[in-house]
């Protein structure tokens, strides 16, 4: 009876191990045992979904996509996770998603990659925590043969088989162009000085780079010269939120003519938001990046002149998956970098159909 008992045990955990279009996550510090751990646990909840047996042997012939996210938790890539395992459940594959705790554990990223190589993954999606510190090992595992599909930022070389994500420098530009507008309706005087503030989640992301590079371009074209952006000042928060939100009280401390913020990234984006909110400063404009649910109860209380630049994540993810697998199928893609395009959301379109798809898909 007990051989029997052992026998069938087995039997039951070999099943449940299996896994289809199911998804797993950990962070860079529990890299192994976390996504083990989410793998099982992937297994039961598809297998508690579906009962079709058509649809099982489907999902265990399924290929496996390794989605490398920057911020594992962080709203912004949650949202981006999602695209990534609707993708999964419809295409037919597995998708496993993996992140680092902070977007300075440029280590932590690289380890997640080399475990994605090592398991032989079908398709990398990445979106690498630095351009610089990463390129040699995206290099390497696309040398490896393995498609590799970056999502929200690129590296410096060409050695990746597609990237989706933000044409970042026209992205800035949009930013900038927002904030002189907000200003002007505010009717800021163009003899008046005026500082205004910008913090960042990293140096070594090529995506806020382009970001601010557009925006101080932008800036410099066309706002009045008594309006002066602090790049002598601008403040590295590592994706720290309790950081970002020292650096903006520190900018309200310090100076007296600050007039507006402008956040490219999520990160710095909330820690401007609390800043901001915790100190009342309803006087201080802000155009920031994504729609974390700070940005979004700051946008909604109608108090404070706030709009931010909204990416399509979720097609990322979602797009990031389908094109690593068609890639791993041996097809071609038709443009190596696509633009997936921004949307500014402020208090007079939060609400509106087309906002809401991208910001809830």
């Amino acid at each position: 009876m007990r051989k029997v008992t052992a026998v069938l045990l087995a039997a039951a955990m070999a099943v449940a191990g299996l896994t289809g279009c199911g998804s797993q996550s950990s962070s860079s510090a529990q890299a192994t045992t976390a996504a083990s751990e989410s793998s099982q646990g992937a297994a039961a909840d598809k297998a508690e979904e579906s009962k079709d047996s058509a649809k099982g042997e489907a999902a265990k012939s399924g290929k496996t996509i390794y989605v490398i996210v920057k911020v594992l938790g962080n709203q912004y890539w949650s949202v981006l996770q999602a695209g990534a395992e609707q993708a999964g459940k419809e295409l037919g594959c597995n998708v496993v998603v993996v992140g680092t705790a902070l977007e300075s554990d440029i280590e932590g990223q690289l380890t997640l990659l080399q475990n994605a190589v090592s398991a032989q993954a079908d398709g990398i999606v990445i979106a690498p925590l630095d351009s610089v510190s990463l390129d040699a090992p995206i290099t390497e595992a696309y040398n490896s043969g393995i498609p590799v599909v970056l999502v929200d930022t690129v590296i410096k070389s060409d050695n990746y088989s597609a990237a989706l994500l933000t044409n970042n420098i026209e992205a800035g530009k949009v930013a900038a162009e927002e904030l002189i507008r907000r200003l002007k309706d505010k009717g800021i005087s163009e003899t008046e000085d005026a500082q205004i503030a910008i913090q960042v989640g990293s140096t070594g992301s090529q995506t806020i780079n382009d970001r601010v590079k557009g925006f101080n371009e932008y800036w410099n074209d066309n706002a009045p010269e008594k309006w002066q952006v602090l790049n002598n000042d601008i403040k590295v928060n590592d994706g720290d939120i309790s950081k970002a939100v020292g650096f903006c009280q520190d900018f309200i401390t310090t100076y007296p003519n600050l007039k507006a913020v402008f956040g490219p990234n999520n990160g710095s984006t909330v820690g401007f938001v609390t800043g901001i909110t915790e100190s009342g400063r309803t006087d201080i404009s802000m155009v920031g990046f994504d729609f974390s649910a700070e940005i979004e109860s700051m946008i909604r209380t109608g108090e404070y002149d706030v709009s931010s630049v909204v990416q399509r994540q979720y097609y990322m993810g979602y797009d990031g998956v389908k094109t690593a697998l068609e890639l791993s199928d041996g097809n071609q893609v038709k443009e190596k970098t696509v633009d997936t395009g921004v949307i500014l959301v402020d208090t007079y379109n939060v609400d509106d159909t087309e906002i809401q798809s991208i910001i809830n898909p």
